[in-house]
């Protein structure tokens, strides 16, 4: 407003003063048009590096105006990208039998958070990947086979992530229901992973038996990536669970867990996380919950009913 002023004011000086006087016209007119165009250029400094010094409303605005146009311009190609990734990553999962290379392939799944259209054969070789390094050992306690014990994990977390991400695209696809079945013949429903908290998940997700055996998720505090990236499969798995039911069921109190248990922990983990947990719980609440990259923080809820309603597990 303050510079807007200044404007107005020289513009109308000078338009004042040239019919009196050209030359002190002239001069407050020079005057004036200098910190237009001194102000012009640190409004284009300020847009083209965050890191500049003069930053100005208009810098931002310009900046945040240029990334807008930049995503709309190249959603296909991002999307080609990612969709020919996973066709790779489910290649490799197929073909390869070296155990490093299909481990660094695990792994770069596990780092794709967004993972556009999953083909469900991707889903397929995650699980064989998951139940080829895990059997069934006494008093139904998971025996890792040795040496495999990384690629259980990264198995176990490519399997959740994608699971999550077919089950919110394509809730009706029959290779959810054919898993389930498999996933029974191998694994009994009481069956113990110990410490391993992304088996479980898994485990849970194909058993649905999160209301008979509670879940526990006691001593879990992985590093900042691990944490966003199951942290971010829940909360589509709370929704699913949610919208396919009626409006009065709740997520799965394991899922639940998981995001009372993240927000409790000190330090605090990041910011992702505590907005995906505290959407699972907003979720259980029958609040209107949109994608959690759709909007910011504070602007992610909208809950006209069911503040009173208990969440605890």
């Amino acid at each position: 407003m303050l510079q807007a002023a200044l404007l107005l004011l020289g513009c109308a000086l000078s338009y004042y003063l040239w019919e009196i006087n050209v030359t002190i016209a002239s001069v407050i007119l020079g005057v004036t048009s200098s910190g237009i165009i001194l102000y012009i250029a640190l409004i284009a400094a300020g847009a083209a590096s965050e890191s500049c010094p003069y930053q100005t409303p208009g810098s931002r605005a310009l900046r945040y105006l240029s990334r807008r146009i930049h995503f709309s311009a190249t959603p296909g190609a991002d999307g080609q990208t990612t969709t020919l990734d996973l066709r790779c990553i489910s290649w490799m999962l197929q073909i390869s039998v070296d155990t490093d290379v299909r481990l660094s392939t695990l792994r770069h799944l596990t780092t794709m958070v967004a993972l556009g259209n999953v083909n469900p054969t991707l889903v397929t070789e995650c699980f064989n990947a998951f139940v080829n390094c895990v059997n069934v050992g006494a008093n139904h306690k998971a025996v890792i086979a040795q040496g495999l014990e990384q690629h259980a994990i990264l198995s176990a977390q490519g399997l959740l992530s994608t699971l999550s991400h077919l089950s919110g695209t394509d809730p009706t696809s029959r290779i959810l229901e054919d898993l389930r079945q498999r996933y029974a013949k191998v694994f009994p429903t009481r069956v113990n992973f110990g410490g391993h908290h992304i088996m479980g998940a898994a485990h849970y997700w194909f058993t649905q038996s999160w209301e008979r055996w509670p879940f526990q998720w006691n001593g879990y505090n992985p590093p900042a990536n691990e944490h966003a990236l199951v942290s971010h499969n829940l909360v589509n798995l709370a929704r699913f669970e949610y919208q396919k039911r009626t409006q009065s069921a709740k997520v799965p109190r394991w899922v639940l867990r998981f995001a009372l248990h993240s927000l409790s922990l000190d330090p605090l983990p990041p910011t992702s996380v505590i907005a995906d947990c505290l959407s699972i719980v907003a979720i259980d609440l029958g609040c209107d919950v949109p994608h959690p990259g759709a909007m910011t923080l504070d602007e992610r809820y909208v809950c006209p009913y069911s503040w009173g309603t208990s969440f605890l597990p």
